[in-house]
């Protein structure tokens, strides 16, 4: 895809994702080229837990869950995800690339996608990313840890 197909609002979206904040243009076009759009409607779903992993995902418009679904129907929200927010860097790390928990739209909305086989060559190729993602999810770890377990 030549650079003038690429829609700038995509280039927008990526620069403003602190994961890539140190990039430079050429490196971001680059990502990109590579990146996938969907768009979703209230109550569709983004993604199962346990289902391949495609890669690092990017509220681009419109609000998110992400949840864990007992057998018996109970649902636990993990994380309510916005615009702007960032969703399964777990998976992309992991060595069995599949996803944790299930992601359904609560409005419609879009997410771009970077390919976890981008993501993983980024994360080679840039210490300061590498970091960051690091960072972010350990506190999602110590946030997820310090919940309080509910009868």
């Amino acid at each position: 895809m030549s650079n003038d197909r690429i829609p700038p609002k995509i280039v927008e979206t990526l620069a403003l994702v602190p994961y890539f904040e140190g990039l430079d243009a050429a490196t971001l076009t680059t990502i990109a080229q590579a990146t996938i759009h969907r768009d979703y409607c209230a109550g569709q779903i983004v993604f199962l837990e346990g289902e391949p992993c495609v890669g690092l995902y990017i509220v681009q418009e419109g609000w998110l869950k992400a949840v864990k679904l007992a057998p018996t129907g109970r649902e636990q929200v993990l994380r309510f995800l916005g615009p702007g927010d960032t969703f399964s860097e777990i998976s992309v790390l992991a060595v069995t690339p599949n996803n944790p928990a299930t992601v359904i739209a609560l409005e419609p909305g879009s997410v771009l996608i970077v390919p976890r086989e981008m993501m993983l060559q980024l994360l080679d190729n840039h210490a300061g990313l590498a970091r960051l993602v690091i960072q972010n999810l350990a506190s999602r770890v110590m946030y997820l840890v310090s919940l309080e377990i509910s009868p």
